[in-house]
């Protein structure tokens, strides 16, 4: 009996000890970070159609002039205030945010229009911006996120842009993408995603609603986007502590309801309910697209953003110093292979690879050449 009584006794202080112990706040500055630079936000519905948008500037003190981030909403979640936490530190670091709207909140729009009504706002956002009273855009430093569907299309964006007439995309942050198998929104060929864009990929471990085959296909073919500025990155649960890290599909929806339209249908309910802002956002989400921006602007805080380095997989400690489970980088340090410098020009993609790997390289004159793969 008083062995009973005594495991009992361990069981409680174990339970006791596991759920007292509380995320880790909000960083104080850095990726993620409170240290906003602007106190307050404008906000603007131009919203009607279904090719509308919804805009964000920074306010108190007013810029001269920001930096441009579109920000693509997932199916049928319109009005922003699903995402209104996000947007505000957006803004209040600095950022315009174009939200367009894309279809309508009864899902009316076929799925055959998402990309042209996306290309129409923001070819008339950024219209809207060049009109007196508005923060002047930097139209060189231009970058694209979304998440669910807006994860899909924020990777159509980046090369659709080459033919629509914005600014070519620094910078993609695709959460959670829709894997749409037919034609209707997925583009043909995502190999042709310009070399130079800084791409982050995030899927979450148990999101039941999309997985995570989309964000390996984006993954694996946007082959011309080096591995040195592209990673695939998975956020997991965490029960140690209360409440518990998630890591379900709508972790990226973080409510303001002062930017409420009033646009509700079933996923909007869902994901206002589901919704909170914690950990997941300030050490992964605002982190990492903070970090991505910053990197892809002005060669900043490249650490935080790429090569499965403590700062970039690091999602902060408990309260009792319990590291919260990490995030998964892909490719992770050690792994892949290692592209040599050389004037041949030699390019190994997909790296790394779970299947085929194709290889290539120039020659001025014929020669024999050598590749040695080592599993490390």
């Amino acid at each position: 009996m008083k062995k009973i009584y005594t495991l009992i006794c361990y069981l409680f202080l174990f339970a006791l000890q596991t759920f007292s112990q509380t995320q880790p706040l909000q960083p104080s500055s850095g990726p993620g970070g409170s240290d906003y630079e602007f106190g307050d936000v404008v906000f603007n519905n131009y919203a009607t159609n279904p090719d509308g948008f919804y805009l964000f500037e920074p306010s108190s003190p007013t810029p001269d002039s920001a930096n441009v981030v579109v920000f693509i909403h997932g199916l049928a979640l319109v009005s922003p205030h699903l995402y209104g936490a996000w947007i505000n530190h957006l803004v209040k670091h600095g950022n315009i945010v174009i939200y367009p709207k894309y279809q309508d909140a009864n899902a009316a729009v076929p799925a055959s229009e998402f990309n042209a009504n996306a290309v129409t706002a923001i070819l008339n956002a950024l219209d809207t911006l060049a009109l007196p009273g508005h923060v002047k855009p930097r139209l060189q430093n231009f970058a694209v996120g979304g998440h669910s569907y807006g994860g899909l299309m924020t990777a159509n964006m980046g090369i659709l842009a080459a033919t629509s007439g914005f600014p070519q995309p620094k910078a993609l942050f695709s959460c959670q993408g829709y894997t749409d198998n037919t034609t209707d929104t997925r583009l043909p060929d995502y190999s042709v995603m310009p070399s130079d864009v800084n791409l982050l990929i995030v899927v979450g471990d148990n999101d039941a609603i999309v997985g995570t085959t989309f964000g390996h296909f984006l993954m694996d073919s946007t082959i011309n986007v080096p591995t040195a500025h592209k990673n695939l990155i998975t956020h997991h649960s965490d029960n140690y502590g209360s409440p518990a890290i998630g890591s379900t599909h709508f972790e990226p929806c973080s409510r303001d309801d002062a930017y409420d339209t009033g646009e509700s249908n079933l996923f909007t309910t869902v994901c206002g309910l589901g919704t909170k802002t914690d950990a997941v956002d300030f050490y992964c989400y605002w982190k990492l697209f903070d970090a991505l921006l910053d990197c892809a602007f002005y060669g900043e805080n490249c650490s935080t953003a790429f090569g499965d380095t403590p700062e970039q997989h690091g999602m902060g400690d408990w309260s009792d110093g319990q590291p919260l489970v990490a995030l998964t980088v892909e490719p992770s340090q050690g792994t892949g292979i290692n592209t040599p410098e050389h004037e041949n020009g030699i390019s190994v993609y997909p790296n790394p690879s779970s299947g085929e790997v194709f290889i290539t390289f120039t020659a001025t004159e014929k020669q024999y050449v050598l590749f040695e793969f080592f599993n490390r």
